[in-house]
């Protein structure tokens, strides 16, 4: 047996200790509610490809939620703006050079979850700098309990993980949409014990066909529930055998041109069929009813797991008989005719005219012919984010909510192309902390007097989009009052101001799945705003003065705030920051950027719609 071959069924073998180390949770915790209007775009190349379409496949055809599977040279230019209030997920085991496209975009979409394997930039240069530029855009990243798999034309242990990956990241997003999903979440010792079962399944099937199990064209026949789930299968026969990519028929289309093709060949029918197969199995026999047994073969492919997990046990068995089929054709794993032919296309990403990355949106560090540059480029709207120079109790800086307001432009920012981020201004309406000495606090009239200037001066330079939001909350209702005459002051360009209304829910969903109840993540220099401020400015951080504040407080946060704080928390804490880590900054913050961009988008589209400004 050829080392190759030898490598193969050791990986194989492999599978269930992998699926048991494989963690369900983590996929699914992965999605921020809600789900951004522009649903999913998931991607991959080879192999990771069929991944997005299963999870495209999940949510938009079985659970209701827009997506949609996009093709690696889809990402060579930027995306559709309707696609930008989008999650895009990307599928790489190995940080391939055709999936590295769709990573560079990550900034473009409101936010960006990677699927790779463990250490999938191991010593590669090239790797390790497209996955930190991914992460520094926001993009999160989901490690498989899988190594690369190198050495080898097809891979097997990630293809399965990858499914099993893609089956809890539509429950994820389920969730975050608020639709239903019915199907359960086994742990990794169930889905390894059924998968185990299932390759016995299949040894016995490759039993019961000596010499090669799939001989002749070959092709799948799936019914609606294993259907969407298939197409890793066929390509694993695609990239293994060299085989044309199996198509997979429905059984009762299967009449429809597929038998006619077929029938004068030697054939093998593959079946995918479920644990209640009664209905399948009824239209398969009508289907090997009209085959020629001299020349066709059905392989039954018996799942016992429900939808969508049984199409764990289908690879699983086909991996048997796809291993037997490699033996008999002599075939070796770790040579293939192609090899280092294919470097034309594999090196697309560094070609000289794919696009550049993006310039820096930062106007605080242009100067004015790079702006003027940009403007002329479609970047028109400017993003005025506002802060607070206040007290955040006696363990957090003045500078809190101005730190935060900036990091959340950048990642709004970051996801919308067109924007371009001014200087966070660090000041407000902050009186309720005023009888805390160095709060500084403006009053209304001059706040708006300030915005209104600001409006006026973005117009003249030719921004059509002014986008104002707040990361203090003393400024929420200064700034409904103000909106009109924002908008009267920035004359032909469109006014957003964005309230964050989502926010609040959004991140105590994202505190909740950290284990922190409402009450520690607080509403003031609490564990949300110190967990930030540990990522964002570390050092200004008094931690060992960190401390809870009063836990008894009105419900009503007017009356906890209005007219004094110090009244009812004389610490000027509403929370418990004493369990704050930085680990949870990037959450936080991502789930805060998601909601202001999907408001951003609503708002931009009813200006496009009816061509009136927004307020």
């Amino acid at each position: 047996m050829s080392e190759g071959r030898a490598l193969l069924r050791r990986r194989i073998a492999a599978i269930p200790d992998a699926l048991r180390a494989f963690d369900p949770g983590a996929a699914a915790a992965l999605f921020c509610a809600p789900l951004p209007a522009g649903g999913v775009v998931a991607t991959g190349a080879g192999a990771s490809l069929e991944h997005a379409r299963v999870l495209a496949a999940l949510l938009a055809e079985r659970l209701g939620v827009r997506a949609r599977a996009a093709p690696p040279s889809a990402f060579l230019a930027p995306p559709d703006p309707a696609e930008r209030a989008a999650v895009l997920v990307v599928f790489s085991q190995g940080l391939s050079p055709n999936a590295r496209a769709a990573l560079a975009r990550a900034g473009a979409y409101a936010s960006a979850i990677l699927v790779t394997s463990r250490d999938p930039a191991h010593d590669d240069p090239e790797r390790a700098a497209s996955l930190s530029a991914f992460e520094r855009a926001g993009g999160r990243v989901l490690r498989l309990p899988v190594d690369r798999e190198s050495g080898l034309l097809v891979r097997v242990v990630g293809p399965l993980l990858g499914i099993a990956a893609a089956i809890e990241l539509a429950r994820g997003a389920a969730h975050a949409a608020g639709a239903a999903c019915a199907w359960p979440t086994p742990s990794g010792d169930i889905l390894a014990a059924a998968v185990a079962a299932a390759a016995e399944r299949g040894h016995a099937l490759r039993a019961a066909r000596p010499g090669d199990p799939l001989a002749g064209v070959l092709a799948f026949l799936a019914g609606p529930a294993a259907a969407p789930l298939a197409s890793p299968l066929a390509r694993k026969l695609l990239e293994g055998l060299l085989t044309p990519l199996p198509p997979i028929w429905d059984p009762l289309d299967f009449a429809h041109g597929g038998f006619q093709q077929l029938f004068p060949a030697p054939a093998t029918l593959l079946a995918l069929l479920g644990p209640e197969p009664a209905q399948d199995e009824a239209l398969l026999a009508r289907a090997e009813a009209m085959l020629e047994p001299a020349r066709h073969c059905v392989v039954r492919l018996a799942a016992r797991l429900p939808f969508p997990h049984a199409a764990l046990e289908h690879d699983a068995m086909l991996n048997e008989l796809f291993a037997a089929a490699v033996d008999a054709r002599g075939l070796d794993p770790a040579v293939w005719p192609g090899r280092d032919r294919d470097r034309p296309l594999y090196a697309l990403d560094a070609a000289p005219e794919l696009p550049a990355a993006p310039p820096e949106r930062a106007l605080a560090r242009l100067v004015w012919p790079e702006l003027e540059a940009l403007l002329a480029r479609g970047a028109t709207t400017a993003v005025i984010a506002l802060g607070s120079t206040e007290q955040h109790g006696p363990h957090l800086p003045f500078a809190t909510d101005t730190l935060v307001a900036d990091a959340l432009a950048e990642r709004f920012c970051a996801r919308v192309p067109e924007a371009v981020r001014l200087p966070a201004v660090p000041f407000g309406c902050a009186s309720e902390h005023l009888a805390f000495p160095g709060t500084l606090s403006l009053g209304p009239e001059t706040l708006a007097a300030v915005l209104a200037d600001l409006a006026a001066s973005l117009a003249r330079h030719g921004f059509r989009h002014v986008t104002v939001f707040s990361a203090h909350g003393g400024n929420a209702r200064l700034l409904r009052e103000v909106a009109p005459a924002l908008a009267r002051a920035a004359g032909d360009a469109a006014v957003h101001v964005l309230g964050g209304a989502g926010a609040g829910p959004a991140l105590l969903a994202e505190a909740a799945r950290a284990g922190v109840s409402p009450a520690a993540a607080g509403q003031h220099a609490g564990e949300l705003e110190t967990s930030m401020l540990l990522a964002l400015a570390p050092g200004d951080v008094r931690t060992a003065r960190a401390e809870p504040g009063p836990e008894t407080l009105p419900a009503d946060p007017d009356s906890l705030f209005y007219p004094d704080l110090r009244r009812h928390a004389p610490n000027g804490v509403v929370g418990d920051p004493r369990g704050a880590d930085a680990g949870r900054a990037a959450a936080y913050l991502d789930a805060w950027a998601n909601v202001l961009v999907a408001e951003y988008e609503a708002a931009k589209k009813r200006v496009c719609t009816n061509g009136t400004k927004s307020a």
